[in-house]
Formats: C-alpha cells, sequence, structure tokens
C-alpha cells in the first residue's frame, strides 16, 4: 500500500491507501446519502473507489431517462468507476414487486460482481435492503475481503414498523436473517446510540458496532439562499410557513398534521403548511385536503437536492414528524441533519435519538408524535416568536451540524474503521496462517530437512562415537530430562562432552577438570547436540524454538516467560542466534517470547541460516559456565542457593 501525508479538503488523511468497494442497490442519480458524493469523499482522501450497484428507478419504480436496463455496464462518474447490474424496477405498495426488486438485484450483483470489480481491501455495503447481504457475502468470500455494513434501516423491524409485511413468521425469518448477516459481518455502522443498543441486546458483539450519525446531503443542496420566485409561486409571501420536505408514506404519520391543519385554518389563518415530497401516501393525502377544503396545505412535487437548498430557508418552522413507533425512536430521519444544516428553526414530532439531536443543538421545538394538540401548540409558539428569536434557533442548529454531523466528520470516522476493519483482517489472517504453520507446516518442515540431515550426517554420527569411546569412554552419548512443549517433559539427547572422573572422596570433580580437550572441542563445534536430531525425528523437539530447560525451572517462570512452551522447544533459535551462553536469563525469555509470538516460516528458515556461522565460529560458547554468572532470575537451584546465601550474609553483616 502506498504511504500518503498529503491533506485532503477536510482532513489529514489517513496512513494507507485503501481500495475500497462500495455495495449499494441505490446509487446517483437516485437520491441516496451515501452515493456518489460519498465515494468522491473517500476518493479525495486518497483512497481507491468502486461502486456496484443497479440501474436507477428509485423512489418512483421506473428507470430513470437515458438509462436502459442490460445485464451489466460499466460507468465513469466523476472519476469514480461505478459498474451497474440488472434488476427489476418497481417502488410501490405490492409486496411481491418489492420483493422482486431487491432479489433481482442481490442475484445479478452476486452472479456479476466478482468478475466485474477489482480485489478490494475492504467492501462497504450500505443497508437496506436486507437481500443487499447476498452480493455481500459471496463477495467476501471470493475476494477475501471485510465488510463494513451500515444498517440504516433494522430488518425486520422495518417491515412491521411501515406495515410492508405483517406475517410473524416471514417477519421471525427475516429476523433471523438479519442476525446471521450482523454476526457475519467484520464491522457494523449504525446512524444511532439507538440502533448500537437494539444490536447490542440481540447477541452482536458490542466492540464491532460503531455509530455514525448521517450527515446532510452538503455536495447536491450547495448554499442555502432563499429562493424568492419559488415562495411567490408557491404563494409563501406573507405567511407563516411550516415546511416539511420528505416521503409521504406510513412512516411519516402525516395525518397528524393534516389535523393540526384543520384546526389551524380556524384559530391561526396565517399558518401555511408546505408538504414537498412524494410517496405511496401521497394521493390519499391529497384526497384527504381536497374533501377537507384544507386550502392552507399545499402539496409541492419533489425537488432535487440543489432546489431544496433555496427551498428550506423560506421555512418559518422546518416541521419533522414520525409514526409512534418504538422504532422510530431509535432512527433519526435524513431531514433532521438537512434542517439542522440549513440554520431554520425547527419544529420535531418524534421521540429518541432524533429529538435528542434538536434538543442538544438548541434548535426548536421538540413533543411527542401522533398528538395534533402538541404539534398545534408548537406551531403557535413559533409563530409567536420573533424573527430573531427563530434566526438564533437556526444558527444553534447549524453550528451543532458543522460540529458534531457534518460529512467531513463522518467520512473521517469512517475511515478509522475501514482502517481498523482492514487492519484487524490482515491480522486475523496472518494469525490463520501462522495458525496452520503451527500445526502442520513447522512439523512438516523438520521432518523435510532432520529424515535427510540424519542419512547424511550417519558417517559423522559413527566417527564421533569412536572418538568419544576413545577420548572419553562408554556410553558416548547421555539423556537428561528437559522440559518440552506445554511443559511435558521429554529426554533429549547430547553426545558426552565429559568424563565421570572424581575425586579421593568419590566425588565427581568440577565441570572444568572433567572436560577434555575433545569434550571442549565438542561443545564449541555443537557437535555434542547432533543426536538432538532424533529429539526432531520423534517430535520432541523442533529445529527452530525456545532451548529446553530443566524441568525444574517451570515453577518458577513468569506469566510471560511461560509462553516459551507454547511451541515445542528447537534445536537453534533466537537465544543461539543472539548471544547464545553470553546471553542472560532474562534476555533468552524475552527472545523466547518474541519467537512464540512471531512464529513463520520466514522466521524459521532465517534463524535456521543464521545458526550455521554461529556453529561454525563457536560464537557464544562458554565452556564450562557457571549458571549462576547468567541466570539473573533465580531460575535454577545453584541460583536460588547462592542468592539465599548473600541475602543471610547480608541480614548477618546487617
Amino acid at each position: 500500500m502506498s504511504s500518503r501525508s498529503t491533506k485532503g479538503p477536510w482532513l489529514t488523511q489517513c496512513e494507507e491507501q485503501v481500495r475500497i468497494l462500495i455495495l449499494s442497490q441505490f446509487f446517483d442519480p437516485e437520491p441516496t446519502l451515501k452515493g456518489l458524493a460519498f465515494a468522491k469523499a473517500l476518493a479525495a482522501q486518497g483512497h481507491e473507489v468502486e461502486v456496484l450497484t443497479g440501474f436507477p428507478n428509485y423512489p418512483g419504480g421506473k428507470v430513470y431517462p437515458d438509462f436502459k436496463i442490460r445485464p451489466w455496464k460499466r460507468e465513469e462518474a466523476d472519476g469514480i468507476t461505478v459498474y451497474r447490474v440488472a434488476l427489476f424496477p418497481s417502488h410501490d405498495r405490492s409486496v411481491m414487486r418489492r420483493v422482486a426488486n431487491y432479489l433481482s438485484f442481490a442475484l445479478s450483483a452476486s452472479v456479476f460482481g466478482p468478475w466485474l470489480v477489482k480485489k478490494p481491501d475492504l467492501l462497504y455495503v450500505y443497508h437496506p435492503p436486507l437481500t443487499v447481504s447476498l452480493p455481500a457475502a459471496i463477495l467476501k468470500l471470493v475476494k477475501r475481503c471485510p465488510i463494513v455494513y451500515d444498517i440504516q434501516d433494522l430488518w425486520p423491524d422495518t417491515l412491521g414498523a411501515t406495515g410492508m409485511v405483517s406475517n410473524k413468521f416471514v417477519t421471525r425469518a427475516v429476523g433471523r436473517w438479519a442476525l446471521a448477516v450482523y454476526q457475519f459481518a467484520d464491522r457494523i455502522v449504525v446512524l444511532s446510540p439507538g440502533f448500537r443498543d437494539r444490536l447490542v441486546e440481540r447477541g452482536v458483539p458490542s466492540q464491532k458496532i460503531h455509530q455514525i450519525y448521517n450527515w446532510n446531503e452538503e455536495s447536491r443542496q450547495g448554499k442555502s439562499v432563499p429562493d424568492r420566485s419559488f415562495a411567490k409561486r408557491w404563494a409563501m409571501v406573507g405567511k407563516f410557513n411550516v415546511v416539511y420536505a420528505g416521503s409521504f408514506g406510513p412512516a411519516q404519520a402525516l395525518d397528524s398534521v393534516l389535523d393540526v391543519a384543520g384546526t389551524c385554518k380556524v384559530l391561526l389563518p396565517n399558518v401555511h403548511f408546505l408538504l414537498i415530497g412524494r410517496g405511496i401516501e401521497e394521493e390519499r393525502l391529497k384526497l384527504r385536503v381536497l374533501l377537507e377544503g384544507l386550502d392552507n396545505v399545499t402539496f409541492v412535487p419533489h425537488q432535487t437536492m440543489q432546489a431544496m437548498s433555496g427551498i428550506l430557508p423560506l421555512a418559518d418552522a422546518l416541521l419533522v414528524h414520525s409514526k409512534d413507533d418504538p422504532l422510530f425512536a431509535i432512527t433519526i430521519p435524513s431531514k433532521t441533519q438537512a434542517y439542522l444544516a440549513v440554520g431554520r428553526p425547527i419544529i420535531i414530532a418524534a421521540r429518541g435519538n432524533a429529538a435528542d439531536l434538536v434538543r442538544e443543538a438548541q434548535a426548536g421545538i421538540v413533543i411527542a408524535p401522533e398528538n395534533p394538540k402538541l404539534l398545534f401548540d408548537a406551531i403557535e409558539e413559533m409563530s409567536r416568536m420573533s424573527e430573531e428569536q427563530r434566526s438564533q434557533l437556526g444558527r444553534n442548529g447549524s453550528m451543532y451540524y458543522e460540529r458534531v454531523l457534518s460529512m467531513a466528520v463522518g467520512v473521517k470516522k469512517f475511515e478509522e474503521v475501514f482502517q481498523e476493519a482492514k487492519t484487524a483482517s490482515e491480522l486475523a489472517r496472518g494469525l490463520r496462517q501462522k495458525d496452520v504453520y503451527r500445526r502442520f507446516g513447522k512439523r512438516l518442515l523438520d521432518l523435510m530437512i532432520v529424515i535427510p540431515a540424519l542419512i547424511l550426517l550417519s558417517p559423522l554420527f559413527v566417527l564421533i562415537a569412536l572418538l568419544s569411546l576413545w577420548q572419553i569412554g562408554w556410553p558416548v552419548s547421555f539423556q537428561q530430562r528437559r522440559a518440552g512443549k506445554d511443559g511435558r517433559q521429554f529426554s533429549i539427547y547430547k553426545f558426552r562432552s565429559m568424563t565421570d572422573a572424581r575425586n579421593a572422596d568419590g566425588e565427581l570433580r568440577v565441570d572444568s577438570e572433567r572436560t577434555p580437550k575433545y569434550g571442549a572441542l565438542l561443545r564449541r563445534s555443537s557437535l555434542d547436540e547432533l543426536p538432538g536430531l532424533l529429539n526432531v525425528l520423534k517430535g520432541d523437539m523442533s529445529l527452530v524454538g525456545p532451548r529446553p530447560l530443566l524441568p525444574e525451572y517451570l515453577p518458577y517462570y513468569s506469566e510471560r516467560h511461560a509462553r516459551r512452551h507454547e511451541v515445542s522447544p528447537g534445536i537453534t533459535g533466537m537465544a543461539q542466534v543472539n548471544g547464545r551462553q553470553l546471553a542472560t536469563f532474562s534476555e533468552r525469555m524475552e527472545m523466547d517470547v518474541w519467537y512464540v509470538e512471531h512464529v513463520s516460516l520466514s522466521n524459521d528458515i532465517r534463524l535456521l541460516l543464521l545458526t550455521i556461522p554461529k556453529v561454525f565460529g563457536s560464537r557464544g560458547v562458554v565452556v564450562g559456565q557457571d549458571v549462576r554468572d547468567v541466570d539473573d532470575l533465580g531460575l535454577s537451584r545453584e541460583s536460588r542457593e547462592h542468592k539465599g546465601q548473600l541475602q543471610r550474609l547480608q541480614g548477618y553483616e546487617g
């Protein structure tokens, strides 16, 4: 990966470029928050971004002009490579057609996606719909990349709250599916604290969930400059304008707004309701306005984001209204961020997280949803405020938006999540590779080397045995108990390098007097270690690993140093190529633990190659060394007794 140190338009960039694939059924020119602007923002930070999406048909359910459905299509959008795959266009009340829309994209993306896109470092998945998890899973497995799953709607909660699906069997099945997806994702991003809490309640690990607020579509909306011509066209001049901009659906519960409009017609005749947008409830709501003669309500067709930058500043009060449902208490409608950013006062009829934002920003009036009396009181209160009071509420909101909710803040947080997911994935992949090598590869390497070595060195074995018999006597080798993997004891084999010479009292002489020149030569050249190859053949030892120590040391290890027994002991290792007998016990232990934490094929080969000059050069070998000279940890009996003698002597002198 290429290092980066330059700065983008908003923030200091991450150290590494990340190849990001955005998987979303909805993408520009469709209205979507994490669309082209998000992709361009990531690219501006130096990341390589591709997009896999469908042909645009949302929210009208018809393919946009200038687009024709085909199996797949590649296009460039402001420097971003976009791959579109076929789907069934639909977005109406029909459950079957909506399912066909979702499934057709999922199948097309699953079939064509792996062939079209490059291998990413990371897959960013925009949810809804839940069916996007199918191509996400396939891409993760085929491309071997981590998933960051951005949850904008909780399924099956949304299906029930919007009335799309009411069958309990279906919602339970969807719930199990959703939970499996959340567990499968490497990292999850949610739009509100409530979403996070709900997922944790359902068993999703909290450490994989990150909460990042949505931002306003800043690049589309542009600067907020009042469009006076729009005000004249839609009879806004001289009135107190309550503006609602968004979807007309069951989730918005706009019947309560029309109830209030009826009351205002009588008690607050100067109040004008402007409902801007579209949705499946639009025709029914328009019919109700017509039948009830609500001439203080104006429906305005869906407007582009650019147009909205001139419309929202005309409002005297911006309205957020949602259904009184537990789901919407943890949902933050995207219009909330748009209203805060534009800098006009807000009336929000909602519970939970969206209301908390407006309340924390001190940007307006917060009331309970689906309560016409409270909504009327809020409109009356705001209409009686001075323009300066309303403007101050608007300024509070815009400052809060820049500080907490802006795209700059959000993109920076996404970069951090992406980098975390990428790093964790690479670490896990490395650990899996290490685990395979530890379990299978290390033993295979030992056998591939030790079997030919024993055959080739058999004449040397015979020669050393004959010379040992002549110089030292029988037996020519000896066994000693040592502590191996997991502390299990085994017998290590070595050629003898010392005689059994004793003094007049029948006690063995000191090591230096018992080691003839031939024995010293065996020690310096490490030829006395050759029988250890038989231990490797048996599986007691490995060619590379911590040197096996006496079992008596085991009770005196620290918890950290005891980790040296997580792998098989070795004929050579880190201590043998870094000081050997000149290294203190504490230094050897730290090197052994480092090796345990970094076991790999490359490290084992490197240590084997480094061992050769150490052996032939006899570096670090001290014949007749007293263990007390290097045992600074007090592991050996001699060191413990010597330390005790010193302590007793110091106490006596004191």
